[in-house]
């Protein structure tokens, strides 16, 4: 009888278990050398067990069909890559972290199936290991061995019989390039033979390539393999063809059409495919197609995209985000708001999610984050803010590990003063772990930007860069005698016209403003095209709700009543009532006085290319990516307001009027820039339109070394005294400067030594020998979002605070002594008495000694009144103040107007940096008991601003604060209570349709409480 080949091949990514860590490359494992075993043997029957097949039963299955149906003729192959045990068992999808010794796959019971086969031949391969940290592929068991523990040389033992593990007992199995070590190895040395190849040599070539690449990457490694080998155990060379270019399409170069279906030779599947034709049903643009054909994305390649808004670079992300999370890798969308993350999470959970059943999660910092789901690994597709990316992957050993492609979006916000550093850190992050074989693909889409300043060759990638609009853009400057000097599109030539008439422009007020182009320039635009959208930027609130208030009135539009019926009815502020009256008049405006379900509705309305909404007054932020497209975008001014009236950059202006004009909204877009004379026209129209956007830059300076110098000490474990400057010559700060100065490096050393000083004195950084490393204080400072500078002042502030009166609600307290809280804007009226009181009162709210503190250090005279203004305004919401309460409690003058912006402002800067204090009060001072749950509660409360009782209502999805705040009033707090009971309270309180909405939300809140709570069948 001829010898039969019996084949298994396990690779477990997922795990039922949410304890148990997902891994990133075990299945590609399994199903490459299933495949590879495939189209080389094609009358063979492998079998593949991969993630939710992998069940402990059906692996038993596998074992009774091969090792234990084996004869003496037959040559068994298995191989498992997945996780081990510190016990020695393989974890099976179902794998339960509570019963591991009855959910999981003995290496014991193995063994001796492995002895007592009748097999001719037999060859395990387990790429995992028994021992290791967090990236390897090991969880802790709980169980202890017994007398001499477990041999892999005994157990494994018998003529014909090899076993190859991954690792040695005390080291760890890695993953890297899309494949463990081991398995990757492995195929390449088989795939290499021209015959033959003979098992015992194989193991010896294989251990060594292993060995080989692991030192390459830092790492140790050194595969195992027993048994007792005669003559004759010999195994074909594998050979790839349909099923293993089915199973990896990008080994085989495919290009693609501007036909969508053309995607699926990826392996891209058919449902998403349809999706995405349903929605481009103009196909790929040439952009996106040069990405797959030329770039070559879907291949796992990274790429620099730089190009004009609505281009369709985001898509470009999105086909290699979806391509990684179908291969059972893993994906992340970077963004730098939390809208966006928010905006991104609903329509990737709707179009990936719900259709696709794809798991997406997003971390923004908020309470509903899936920050545990992230660090395990237990999701597809994950969205998530610039820090809180930074901060997850840092703290959390092996999260990079299990990543298979980040896209940056927004990259250009590298330059960003305030949230560059936080770009450029985790791109040096990313860029420092491919140096350990961590090597997932990294996308970055920015808008325009002048020269890339080497940001490419940085981020050792290509670079595709374009300028070039799907549809054209007539972008020009207009002044008061009503004369547009542009660039037409279609030409490139300068051209002038006479777009309103002489007469039109009129002074409306007092005296000339730009209010006197505005109005007729809008006029003109909607009787020019009825449905156009028109975007009108202002540099500060008062004036994007301005020019929505007098174009409502001076448009004629007719009224958005079903826009103002979805606008929430409870906890109005004063803004609410503007925009109110801005939609009667068919305008709204979007900026931070507004809430959150506010610009949610306004946002809508306004992509509603049939809606009411026509014209919104916008600040600038509303331009950093949020998806509003318009017909034309008008600029009344070209320069932030603020100490310095900091004039925009030319790339700050190409990416607000690149808001004109969307593929699928308009056929053409306009731009226009508001000037007083012809001869400012002339300039703006020089500057602006004519001008080439700034080189990029760093936002690396001399200025905060201290903080980069920390930050960086947070992403390595220790360092070498003199090799501290090496860790800034690798960012993107440091390569440009030794590029541009050869003497930048000498220089460098000196100023960075002077800082280890700094940070030795502080006790925040310690030497062994002529090795640096962080305390236990310094890994808490250096992972935190404050600056060297503010870490100093809170250390002095903790000093001088008795321990035994910590708590987190002072701790709240004393974060609005800190430089970060001093430089967010806080309404003060600085002649005004009630301004001098609040001192008096915070000190019976917080503490006498807290108000005291606040007199340190101050910036200038009025800091100490702001700092206590700031804690009792926190105070407030964390009460549930209502939104008029607080507006009239906390404004001393119309002319500075405490408003809903200036709340969230305050709130939102004060949660996000107290999660950094207390981390440093609890290193600080062990002894000191701040737990985790209250912590989270109490960030929770700032977040949305309701007293601890009424948080359990947030279950319910579909109420608003002034909602929960009112059901609270009435003594509901319990979701889990008979909607049939809440019901009349809320009909009163509501009305009937609002009442309907929520209790279709609350009755699905208690059937998931139930689904929860019930036993498991």
């Amino acid at each position: 009888m001829a010898a039969r080949f019996l084949s298994g091949f396990i690779g477990i990514n997922r795990h039922s278990d949410p304890d148990i860590s997902d891994l990133s490359c075990a299945r590609r494992d399994a199903t490459a050398l299933w495949s590879l075993w495939q189209d080389t043997l094609p009358d063979a029957t492998p079998m593949l067990l991969v993630d939710e097949e992998a069940t402990r039963s059906r692996i038993d299955e596998l074992l009774t069909q091969t090792l234990d149906a084996a004869t003496d003729d037959d040559v068994v192959l298995l191989t498992f890559s997945g996780h081990g045990t510190h016990n020695h068992r393989l974890v099976a999808h179902d794998t339960n972290i509570e019963d591991l010794a009855g959910t999981t796959v003995s290496m014991a019971d193995l063994a001796t199936r492995f002895r007592q086969s009748k097999a001719r031949h037999i060859l395990l391969v387990l790429d995992c290991c028994f021992s290791g940290g967090a990236p390897a592929k090991v969880i802790e068991d709980g169980l202890q061995p017994r007398g001499g523990g477990f041999s892999l040389e005994s157990a494994f033992s018998g003529r014909g019989r090899m076993l190859l593990a991954a690792a040695n007992v005390d080291e760890e199995a890695w993953e890297a390039a899309g494949h463990g070590l081991l398995t990757s190895a492995l195929t390449a040395a088989l795939r290499a033979a021209t015959g033959p190849v003979e098992v015992g040599g194989l193991m010896a070539e294989v251990a060594g390539r292993v060995r080989a690449e692991a030192q390459r990457l830092g790492l140790t490694q050194t595969p195992k393999w027993v048994g007792d080998i005669d003559g004759g155990f010999t195994i074909p060379p594998l050979q790839a063809g349909r099923h293993y270019y089915q199973a990896f399409p990008e080994q085989t170069g495919l290009k693609v059409s501007e036909n969508i279906q053309d995607l699926m030779g990826f392996g891209l599947p058919e449902e998403v495919v349809q999706l995405w034709d349903q929605q481009f049903s103009q196909g790929l643009n040439e952009l996106q197609l040069g990405a797959v054909n030329d770039y070559r994305i879907l291949d796992g390649e990274s790429l620099l995209v730089v190009a004009p808004t609505s281009s369709g670079k985001t898509f470009i992300g999105e086909l290699a985000a979806v391509k990684a999370a179908v291969s059972t890798q893993r994906a992340v969308f970077l963004v730098p708001y939390k809208a966006l993350a928010n905006e991104k999470y609903e329509q990737f959970s709707d179009f990936y999610g719900t259709r696709l059943g794809l798991r997406v999660v997003r971390c923004t910092g908020d309470y509903q984050d899936a920050t545990n789901a992230f660090v395990r690994g237990k999701y597809d597709i994950a969205l998530l803010t610039y820090e809180m990316f930074l901060n997850l992957v840092v703290k959390n050993q092996g999260a990079l590990n299990r990543i298979g492609v980040v896209v940056v979006d927004e990259a250009q916000f590298i330059t960003d003063p305030s949230r560059g550093i936080s770009v450029e850190l985790l791109l040096t992050y990313i860029l420092s772990a491919r140096e350990r074989g961590i090597t997932p693909q990294l996308v970055a889409l920015s808008a325009v930007i002048g020269n890339t300043n080497g940001f490419e060759h940085w981020l050792r990638c290509q670079a595709m860069i374009t300028t070039r609009r799907p549809v054209p853009l007539e972008e020009g400057v207009i002044d008061r005698s009503g004369v547009f000097e542009y660039v037409d599109p279609d030409t490139g030539l300068q051209q002038k016209r006479q777009l309103l008439s002489a007469h039109a422009v009129q002074i409306r007020r007092d005296k000339a403003s730009t209010q006197d182009v505005i109005v007729p320039l809008a006029q003109a635009l909607l009787a020019q095209q009825p449905t156009a959208k028109l975007i009108v930027f202002r540099n500060i609130r008062g004036k994007a709700e301005g020019v929505a208030g007098y174009l409502a009135k001076d448009l004629g539009l007719p009224s958005a009543d079903a826009v103002i019926a979805a606008l929430p009815a409870q906890d109005r502020s004063s803004t609410s009532t503007r925009l109110r009256d801005c939609l009667r008049g068919g305008t709204a405006f979007h900026n931070s006085n507004l809430s959150r379900e506010e610009r949610e509705v306004v946002e809508r309305a306004f992509r509603d290319q049939q809606g009411p909404v026509r014209v919104l007054g916008a600040t600038t932020t509303v331009a950093a990516g949020i998806n509003t497209p318009a017909s034309a975008v008008i600029l009344g001014e070209t320069e932030f307001l603020g100490e310095d009236q900091k004039p925009f950059t030319i790339a700050e202006y190409k990416n607000m009027v690149g808001r004109a004009g969307r593929l699928g909204y308009n056929e053409r877009g306009q731009s226009f820039i508001v000037a007083n004379t012809p001869m400012e026209r002339r300039q703006l129209f020089q500057h602006y339109v004519l001008g080439q956007p700034e080189a990029l830059r760093s936002s690396f300076s001399n200025g905060n070394l201290s903080t980069w110098v920390l930050r960086l000490l947070a992403q390595i474990s220790r360092v070498g005294r003199r090799e501290v400057a090496t860790l800034l010559a690798n960012t993107y700060g440091g390569y440009i400067a030794g590029r541009n100065n050869p003497d930048w490096r000498p220089q460098m050393d000196a100023q960075v030594e002077n800082i280890i000083i700094s940070l030795i004195r502080a006790s925040i950084v310690e030497q062994e020998g002529s090795m640096l490393q962080l305390t236990l204080v310094g890994f808490a400072c250096a992972n935190s979002s404050l600056s060297f500078d503010s870490i100093l002042r809170l250390l002095h502030l903790l000093q001088k605070l008795n321990p035994a009166t910590v708590s987190l609600e002072r701790l709240l307290a004393l974060t609005q002594a800190l430089p970060e809280l001093d430089d967010t804007y806080t309404p003060l009226f600085k002649n005004g008495n009630k301004e001098k009181t609040w001192p008096y009162h915070a000190a019976h709210k917080i503490g006498n000694d807290l108000v005291q503190l606040y007199q340190i250090s101050l910036p200038d005279q009025v800091a100490y009144l702001r700092r206590a203004k700031r804690a009792l305004l926190v105070e407030a919401w964390l009460q549930g103040d209502s939104l008029e309460d607080l507006e009239q409690a906390y404004t001393n003058s119309p002319f500075v107007p405490v408003s809903y912006g200036d709340v969230r402002r305050i709130v939102d800067a004060t949660r996000y940096h107290f999660r950094s204090v207390v981390p440093i009060v609890q290193a600080l001072h062990p002894m000191v008991l701040l737990e985790d749950d209250a912590l989270n509660l109490l960030t929770t409360r700032l977040e949305v601003g309701l007293p601890a009782s009424a948080l359990p209502l947030l279950k319910v999805a579909a109420l608003n604060r002034g909602e929960i705040l009112l059901l609270a009033h009435h003594n509901i707090v319990d979701p889990s209570q008979a909607w049939a009971a809440v019901e009349p309270i809320a009909n009163k309180l509501f009305g009937p349709e609002r009442s309907q909405v929520i209790g279709t939300s609350w009755e699905k809140q208690q059937l998931a409480s139930l689904a929860k709570a019930a036993p498991a069948s």
